[in-house]
């Protein structure tokens, strides 16, 4: 049975990281995401191309990984005092684009937790939640709080515990980062919850203490990465299913932008993850023309990536979705309605 044209033109632009030669053949789990093999070979030799190349083209829509509504919504009411947070999801939904599929919203500052603002958002199709604390505030983490996040643990549409890490980029209690993490490491483990890490100038520290917690195969999303992608290798190794979370940082020029740059060009396609982390990190293309990054800007990184791996952006946003599916177990039919 001969490969459609979207396996074709995959083929010919991945960037391979091994040389091929008669001695080292490419093998096909190393071009396809792992899902993607399991659908094909779902059908048998019989059936038309056609029916395979709809498993593989039907993955245009898209999902940011990680974005803060609630955060949004302060942003959103910084020019519209009045607006409500009805209004907000509205205006979102109209500046969206078509492809979004939805999104992960990442609540990470337990003590300003807002029931009300928490259920409304999460009652809106497409969006799904992560709970942690981030580790820029864990002086304010207490007992209470780890019960708080248990207790959110059981939520229907929560898929992840986090953001959570260690962040030595500022001046901090590196101890009590540490403390609370592995605290929130062990919870997400009893949990069964998948996790979302956030590690800024303490990859050292939080390779150990992932290590050392967390079992093997768990799914990991290292949120907005921006170390040199060789220092990531042993945690990819170490870690089957970590995901490598790529921002519209991605699109600038700063150093932490061309550590990005450089991960987004040699990460194996089914090892990374699109994600804003709206409202920050406007896309650089758009920096005069609004205050704060949205979910659909989401597209905007995955256009960058396609450029820099010099594949079509189908590729990488058929990647993305299954991945972001693979890591927080989002259907496939869910959609930004």
């Amino acid at each position: 049975m001969a490969f459609p044209k979207l396996v074709e033109l995959q083929i010919s632009q991945i960037h391979f990281h091994t040389p091929r030669s008669a001695s080292n053949p490419v093998r096909l789990s190393s071009l396809l995401h792992w899902k993607t093999i399991q659908q094909i070979l779902q059908f048998n030799a019989i059936q038309p191309c056609t029916k395979l190349l709809s498993v593989l083209e039907n993955v245009d829509s898209f999902i940011d990984t990680h974005c803060h509504l609630d955060r949004m919504f302060k942003c959103f009411r910084k020019t519209n005092h009045s607006a409500t947070l009805e209004q907000f999801l509205n205006d979102l939904r109209e500046m969206s684009s078509t492809d979004l599929a939805g999104c992960v919203t990442v609540f990470c500052d337990p003590v300003d937790f807002d029931e009300n603002l928490w259920s409304k958002i999460l009652s809106t199709d497409g969006v799904f939640a992560a709970v942690g604390q981030h580790p820029k505030s864990v002086e304010s983490f207490t007992d209470h709080t780890l019960s708080f996040i248990r207790q959110c643990m059981g939520g229907p549409r929560v898929c992840a515990l986090g953001e959570i890490g260690l962040d030595y980029s500022v001046r901090c209690n590196k101890y009590r980062q540490q403390q609370v993490f592995r605290q929130l490491l062990c919870l997400a483990v009893s949990c069964g919850k998948p996790i979302v890490v956030h590690c800024r100038e303490a990859l050292k520290d939080c390779s150990a203490i992932l290590l050392e917690l967390v079992p093997k195969f768990w799914k990991i999303h290292l949120h907005c990465y921006t170390g040199k992608f060789a220092e990531i290798q042993d945690l990819l190794v170490n870690f089957p299913f970590l995901f490598i979370g790529i921002t519209a940082l991605v699109t600038y020029s700063s150093v932490p932008a061309q550590n990005m740059q450089e991960t987004a060009k040699h990460i194996p396609l089914d090892r990374f993850l699109l994600e804003t982390d709206g409202p920050y990190f406007m896309p650089k293309s758009l920096l005069k023309k609004g205050s704060f990054s949205i979910p659909s800007m989401v597209s905007l990184v995955a256009a960058e990536v396609a450029q820099i791996r010099g594949v079509d952006r189908r590729v990488i946003l058929h990647y993305s979705r299954l991945n972001a599916t693979c890591m927080y177990g989002i259907p496939m039919t869910y959609s930004w309605e």
